[in-house]
This record gives C-alpha cells, sequence and structure tokens, in this order.
C-alpha cells in the first residue's frame, strides 16, 4: 500500500479540512512539537482503512466539530499493484459510521467497490490490502520502543515472543479445541462402554428366557384343554337351567292367576258387605227424620251469630298482629342501642389501654435510636479497618513477589559467579564466548555489587513485609472483637420501623376515638335514658290500643258460641244423608242381590285353579332336586379363563423378551462398530493434539521462518555495516551437566564479526541498534510476505529523543540504507535538529482552530 492522498476533516486534533500530497517524495520527516498532531496522521490512515486508531467511536471526532454537530471524514488514495483505490470513512456524533471504496477508471472516473454493509466493505478492503489491522501495524509501523523488542528478551523467552509477533497463537486455540473435542469423544465412548456392558449383561438372560418361554407355551396348552372341558359341561347345564325357568315362569303365572283370582273374590265380598251396611244405616236415617230436622234448625241459629262474631275478630286479629310488630320495632331499635352502648364502653377501655402503650413505645423507640447511633460508629470504624487490611495484604503480595524475583537474580547470578570462579573457567556461562582474567574480574565484581544491591533491598523488603503482617494481625484482632454488627443494625433498623408504625397507628386509633367515638357512646347513653328512640313507632302504638278498646270483642263469648255450634253442625249432615238415603235405598236392594250371585261363582273358579297350582309346583319340585349348583360351574369356567388368558399374558411377554434379545444382538454389533470409530477419533485427536503444541508446528513454522527472518536481516546489515557483520540463530544448547545427552531449548543471537563470534548481549549500544532494526525489519518482510501483502510503505516512530547524537546518525544512515526498499517512508520527530537531515518535511503545528499541515519539499 503506497499513500498518495491524504484528506483529514475534524478528527482527532484536526478541525478544519487539511490535505497530504505524498506524490512529491518517497522519505519525508513528520516533525512538530509534542501534541501537535504528528501521531494523528497515522491513526487517520489507519481508522480510514480499518476502523482501528487510538482512540474509538465518538472519541475520534474533534471537539469542535462536535459541537457544530458535524461529522469526522478521512478520505484516502493509495496505490496497490499498479491500480489506485480510494477509502472515505465518516462518523458523526451518536450516528452509524459511513465507508466507501473505490477503485480509479479511465478519465478519472471511480467505480464503486461498496458493499452493503459496512463489515463487509472492510472485510474486501482487507482482502484486498492482504492484511489485517494487525499485521498491518506490526509490519509498515515501527512504533516508539518496539523495535528492540524481539532481541532484548532472555534466550529462553524468544521464542514465545517471536511467535507472537508471527501470530501463532492460534495453534493454541487450535489445540484446545482439538482437546476439548478428544474429551467430548472420551465422554462418548465411556457412554458407549457403559451400554456395550448393560447389553453384555442382557444376552447372558437368553438361555434362561428360552426356557421360561417353553414352560408357559406346555401350560397355556394344558389349560386350554382344561377351558374346553369346563365350557361343555357348563353348556349342558345351562341347557337344563333354561328348561327349568320355563317351568318356572309357567307355574309363576299360574300363582298369579290363582293371586288375582282370590284378590277379586275379596274384593267382591268386600263389596257386598258395604253395600249391606249402606242398607242398614238408610234403614235407621229414614226411621230418625223428626230429629234430623230439628236439631238442623237449632244449628242454623248458631251459625248466622258466629258469622257476625268472626267478622269482628277479624278486625281484632289484625290490629293485634300490628300492635305486636310495632312494639318489636321499638324493642329492636333499644337492642341495637343497647348493643352499640357496650361496644362504645369497651372501645373506651381499649383506647385507655392504648393510651398507656402509647408511652411504653415513645421509651422503646428513644432506645433503639440509641442503638442503631452507636452501632452504625462500630460500623464505621469496621469499614476503616477492613480497607487498611486491604492495602496491607495488596503490600504484602507487592513485597512477596519483589522479594521472590531478586532472590531468583540472585541465585542466577551465584551460578554465573560459580562458573567463573571454576579454575578452568576460559568462557562465559551465558553465551559461551572466551574470556581473559581481567574480563572475568570484572564481570565478578560487577556480580558482586547486584548481589549485594538485590541482598540489601531483599532485606528492606523482609522488613517491611513483616511490619505488613504485624499490622494485619493487629487489624484481625480488633475486626474479630466487632465481629458481625451488620444484622444487629438490620435488625434495630427493622425494630425501629416495626415501632414506630404501632405507635403511629394507636395514636390514630386514640384521635379517631375522640373525634367519633366518645361523642357517640354521650349520644347513645342519653337515648337510652330517655327513651327518646323510635318515636313514630310509639305514636302508632297509641293509635292501634284506640281502635283495640273500641271494638269491645270477648273473645271468651267468641270461643263458647263456636264450640256450640260446631256441636250441633252434624245435623246439617245428617239431613243431607237422610235425602240421599231415601233416594237410593231401592236401587242398593238390587245391587246387593247381583253381588251375592258374583261371589258365588268366583268362589268356584278360585277352587279348580289351587288344583291346577298345586300339581304344577309338584312337578317343578322335582326338577330342582336332579340339577346341579350351576353358579359354582361359572366360577370353575371363569377362573379356568383368567388363567388361560394370564397365561397368555406371560407367554406374550416371555416371548417380546426373546424376540427382543435380536434387537439387543443388532445393537451391540452397531454400538460396537461406533465405539471402534471412537476410539480411532480419539487417536487422532490426540495426535493433532500433540501437533499442534508448543513442541509441534509452532515449533515448525518458528525454525522454518528463523531462516528468512536470518537472511534478510543479514542482508540489512551488510548495508549497515558494510559487510563486517552477521548474524545467526541458535535453537539449541549443551546444559552445563556434562552427562545430560539431550539439549536445553533456547534461541541464541549469534553475532559475527570480523574473526570473532558474540552474543547479542555482549554487544555494544551501536552495534545493538544496528541488529535491532535489521531484526525489526526482517520481521516486517516476513509478517508481510506471510501475508500476500507487499511491504512498500515505512513509518518509523523510534523516540530519536531518546537517542543521543552517535544514535540519532545511526538512525538516519539506517534509513537512507533501505530506501530503496521501500517507495514511501515517513518518520516522526519533533527535534528541530533532524529537519534538515530530510529533504522533505511535513510539519504539523497546532492553532486554536486545529492542527494544520505543511509539506516543504527541497
Amino acid at each position: 500500500m503506497i499513500p498518495v492522498r491524504l484528506q483529514i476533516v475534524g478528527f482527532l486534533s484536526y478541525h478544519n479540512p487539511v490535505e497530504i500530497d505524498f506524490t512529491g517524495f518517497d522519505i519525508a520527516c513528520i516533525s512538530g512539537s509534542n501534541g501537535a498532531g504528528k501521531s494523528s496522521i497515522l491513526d487517520a490512515i489507519t481508522w480510514v482503512l480499518f476502523g482501528e486508531a487510538r482512540r474509538h467511536d465518538d472519541a475520534v471526532i474533534n471537539q469542535r466539530t462536535q459541537r457544530e454537530n458535524k461529522p469526522a471524514k478521512i478520505t484516502l488514495d493509495f496505490e496497490y499493484e499498479g491500480s489506485l483505490y480510494r477509502v472515505q470513512r465518516s462518523k458523526q456524533k451518536d450516528k452509524t459510521t459511513t465507508l466507501d471504496f473505490y477503485v480509479s477508471i479511465k478519465d478519472d472516473r471511480w467505480k464503486s467497490l461498496t458493499a452493503s454493509t459496512l463489515r463487509s466493505t472492510e472485510e474486501y478492503i482487507q482482502q484486498t490490502l492482504h492484511l489485517d489491522y494487525e499485521t498491518f501495524v506490526n509490519a509498515s509501523f515501527f512504533l516508539q520502543g518496539k523495535a528492540d523488542m524481539f532481541a532484548q528478551q532472555k534466550p529462553s523467552d524468544r521464542k514465545r515472543i517471536l511467535s507472537s509477533i508471527l501470530r501463532l497463537d492460534v495453534w493454541e486455540e487450535y489445540k484446545e479445541e482439538t482437546a476439548s473435542r478428544r474429551r467430548s469423544k472420551e465422554l462418548v465412548l465411556a457412554r458407549c462402554e457403559s451400554l456395550l456392558s448393560e447389553i453384555g449383561d442382557e444376552l447372558k438372560t437368553e438361555e434362561q428366557r428360552k426356557i421360561t418361554l417353553r414352560t408357559l407355551t406346555k401350560e397355556h396348552e394344558e389349560a386350554n384343554k382344561l377351558l374346553t372341558v369346563t365350557k361343555d359341561v357348563l353348556d349342558k347345564q345351562r341347557l337344563i337351567e333354561d328348561h327349568l325357568k320355563i317351568e318356572e315362569e309357567q307355574l309363576a303365572k299360574q300363582n298369579a292367576e290363582v293371586r288375582r283370582l282370590r284378590f277379586d273374590l275379596h274384593e267382591k265380598a268386600e263389596e257386598l258387605n258395604t253395600r249391606k251396611e249402606e242398607q242398614t244405616t238408610y234403614l235407621e236415617q229414614i226411621s230418625n227424620e223428626n230429629e234430623i230436622r230439628k236439631g238442623y234448625a237449632e244449628w242454623s241459629e248458631y251459625n248466622k251469630i258466629l258469622d257476625e262474631l268472626n267478622a269482628v275478630a277479624i278486625e281484632f286479629h289484625k290490629y293485634s298482629a300490628e300492635r305486636e310488630t310495632v312494639i318489636a320495632q321499638i324493642d329492636s331499635v333499644q337492642k341495637i342501642l343497647q348493643f352499640e352502648e357496650e361496644n362504645l364502653t369497651r372501645r373506651e377501655s381499649e383506647i385507655t389501654t392504648l393510651e398507656h402503650q402509647c408511652g411504653v413505645l415513645n421509651k422503646q423507640i428513644e432506645e433503639y435510636k440509641g442503638n442503631i447511633v452507636a452501632v452504625e460508629k462500630i460500623l464505621k470504624v469496621k469499614t476503616e479497618l477492613e480497607h487498611k487490611l486491604q492495602e496491607l495484604e495488596v503490600r504484602k503480595s507487592k513485597y512477596t513477589t519483589e522479594i521472590a524475583t531478586f532472590e531468583e537474580h540472585i541465585t542466577e547470578l551465584k551460578d554465573n559467579k560459580n562458573a567463573l570462579e571454576q579454575p578452568d573457567t576460559s568462557v562465559c556461562p551465558t553465551c559461551d564466548r572466551p574470556l581473559g582474567e581481567s574480563e572475568i574480574n570484572y564481570i565478578l565484581n560487577g556480580i558482586e555489587e547486584h548481589i549485594a544491591e538485590y541482598t540489601k533491598i531483599i532485606s528492606a523488603d523482609k522488613d517491611t513485609y513483616s511490619e505488613c503482617v504485624r499490622s494485619c494481625e493487629e487489624i484481625d484482632k480488633e475486626l474479630s472483637a466487632i465481629g458481625d454488627k451488620n444484622l444487629e443494625l438490620i435488625l434495630c433498623r427493622k425494630n425501629l420501623d416495626v415501632t414506630s408504625e404501632k405507635l403511629r397507628q394507636y395514636e390514630e386509633e386514640i384521635k379517631t376515638w375522640y373525634n367519633e367515638g366518645a361523642v357517640r357512646l354521650e349520644e347513645v347513653q342519653f337515648k337510652l335514658r330517655r327513651e327518646n328512640y323510635a318515636i313514630e313507632e310509639h305514636d302508632h302504638l297509641s293509635k292501634i290500643n284506640e281502635l283495640i278498646n273500641g271494638l269491645q270483642y270477648d273473645e271468651e263469648e267468641h270461643k263458647s258460641i263456636k264450640i256450640t255450634e260446631h256441636d250441633l253442625q252434624e245435623y246439617q249432615q245428617k239431613l243431607q244423608q237422610l235425602e240421599v238415603a231415601k233416594s237410593s235405598l231401592n236401587s242398593i236392594e238390587r245391587e246387593v242381590k247381583t253381588l251375592e250371585k258374583s261371589v258365588e261363582d268366583a268362589t268356584h273358579i278360585l277352587k279348580l285353579r289351587e288344583e291346577e297350582y298345586e300339581a304344577a309346583d309338584v312337578k317343578l319340585s322335582r326338577l330342582h332336586r336332579d340339577t346341579t349348583d350351576i353358579q359354582e360351574l361359572e366360577d370353575n369356567y371363569e377362573n379356568a379363563q383368567k388363567n388361560v388368558n394370564e397365561l397368555l399374558r406371560q407367554l406374550g411377554a416371555a416371548k417380546g423378551l426373546v424376540d427382543e434379545l435380536e434387537d439387543v444382538k443388532v445393537q451391540k454389533v452397531v454400538k460396537e462398530m461406533e465405539r471402534d470409530q471412537i476410539i480411532t477419533s480419539i487417536s487422532q485427536l490426540k495426535i493433532l493434539e500433540k501437533a499442534f503444541g508448543k513442541d509441534g508446528i509452532p515449533t515448525l513454522l518458528i525454525e522454518q521462518a528463523l531462516p528468512d527472518i536470518e537472511a534478510h536481516a543479514n542482508e540489512i546489515l551488510d548495508r549497515l555495516s558494510d559487510s563486517t557483520m552477521q548474524l545467526s540463530f541458535e535453537t539449541q544448547r549443551d546444559f552445563k551437566d556434562a552427562n545430560r545427552r539431550d539439549r536445553k531449548e533456547t534461541l541464541d543471537i549469534m553475532i559475527s564479526s570480523s574473526s570473532e563470534e558474540r552474543a547479542y548481549e555482549l554487544l555494544s549500544g551501536g552495534e545493538a541498534f544496528r541488529i535491532n532494526f535489521a531484526l525489526r525489519l526482517a520481521l516486517s518482510h516476513i509478517l508481510a510476505n506471510r501475508s500476500g501483502a507487499r511491504l512498500s510503505t515505512l513509518v518509523i516512530d523510534e523516540g530519536f529523543g531518546s537517542q543521543d547524537a552517535e544514535g540519532r546518525q545511526r538512525l538516519i544512515e539506517a534509513i537512507n540504507s533501505v530506501r530503496e526498499d521501500f517507495a514511501k517512508i515517513l518518520v516522526i520527530t519533533h527535534l528541530e535538529e533532524l529537519k534538515d537531515a530530510f529533504s522533505t518535511r511535513i510539519e504539523v503545528s497546532k492553532h486554536t482552530n486545529g492542527s494544520q499541515v505543511q509539506v516543504v519539499l527541497a
């Protein structure tokens, strides 16, 4: 990617539009004071391409631009593989980002490559560049303090750092995913083995199931034979029973006929007696005709007097009933008032009790408030102690880590010292470089100084750590003495709320009583004393009493006349019977003669039917003696049928169990095949898991990358050192223990210069700088090549201020030595003395209306 034109509007420190034309130079420095907006140019490039910068979301929008409700907008034109592209990205506050992607076609026209979504367009840009954000930054940007990140590490850590730079961490994810799948397969295998064990146990029962089936089959056949015999006997007995039922039905009909004839004879005899009695009665009534007529006349006189008294009695009883109703209403009102008086008097006593309880509750509330204040003070002290204890624990952890780190350094220094003090020592124990006696003494003195310095630091840290421990113990004792007061505080607050609410309710009840209840009690008592209630009912009662007195009704006289009238009332009926007797006597005499003849005929027919019934009954009794109890035969048949059904059910179940084993055998074969497949899969996953581990594919990839890194770095070193320096990597070295046959994994950087070979750690500052620059640039080439991109642009932000004059000069020389490898090189600096080292400068300045940019060409 080669930048051609960059336009910035409202982005970070830039408010007004600025534009940078990259076509007029191949190398330039971006200069300006601290905070002027130099790094914002690099942020603009990464944000427009990948949506990534030092800040995110609305934070990339210039504050003044936000206040004006305008968007931040970046436009970048760049060349790649002979084509010209344009990317435009904009963001307005609280709105979504917009992104457009174009490619240049003929006549200065642009063809849109924008996809349907923001994410799809970003992916298309990455596919075009063959770079994502992380690879782009690590390959093209030499950020401050990171150029020597790889070389300055311990040899044992360089493989890990290199793996991170080459983005091989993904293989660890592959390993974890493979291990997860293997564990899942092992769980499935365990379940499969368990199921196969259960299937094996079930197949062992096959012979027993077959024996049970044969036994049940034989029992079922025998039970069927018994059922057939029982059914034949029962069918024969049922035929006999059917014949008996026919005979019994015929006998029942004869019996019914005899009973009917007897009933008819009885009815006719009764009717005959009735008619004879009526005849006798009629004759007696006709003989007493004079007495009956005299009694009837006397009854008529008393009946007239009784009708008059009945009319007066109706009025009397009506007024009496009305009087009772009014009296009941008056009594009801009185009882209601008396009941209300009792309730109000009882409530008055309750209010007196509540007034006393209010005083008790007020005292309890004051006690609860005092307890809450006391507990809150204790909890405040507890919180302060816990905070202090947390701070002490952090300090203890810090000192523990620091002591362990320095003790490890001392151990390593002592090991190096012991190695150097050996009589035959002639090489460095860390890099195997040959050493003279003066160099050994110089290194030993340095080790002693470091050991003494580290020992002093450890002693001070231990004293401070002991003091922290003592303080923690004291605070623990104080916290233990305080205990858990939160529950006590919650309980006090709860009691206060409950008591306060109870007091409020009591006071509300007392107030309501004096405003309503006491007044009503006095009113009720007044009405009861004066009988000042049911006024209308009392007036109505007086009027009813006057009406009753005006009737002058004598209830005893009324009763006497009613009794006399009732005694004479029989003559009314006797007169009616006399008239009936005179008119009915002749017809009764004729009917008596007819009934006497009918009774005689019925008696003769009844005698004949009774003789026929007795003969049939004797015949049926003889048949009953010759039959067997059918209920016993039916019970035997039912039991035989149940036995057959039960054996049939057991037989079906036994046959199902035998047939089921065939399915189980098939299932066993399927599960065994499944188990074999799972075992094969687990074996394959274990191989993959080992391959994805740190000693597998990642190590192979690192070892494959090292020759490329070494070749690219040496190519650059040839230019930087006039072919006097070469570097190489050593991935293994011997252990100090000569008896060990294996070798130690490492990643040493060995430097060859003139006729000697030295470790990277023994280089001078200038030499180390050239190695760092060559390695960092080689790593950038590797990253770009692995992603399929061409590394055409280089951005260096190495912090010239941290270099001395000689170091800055070396950096400029290093940049110039590789400028032919890049189409564009941008170097960021804020030092005025370095501007003249570059023929083109992009000067950034800060103004009240935002950062401004000016391209200065030589």
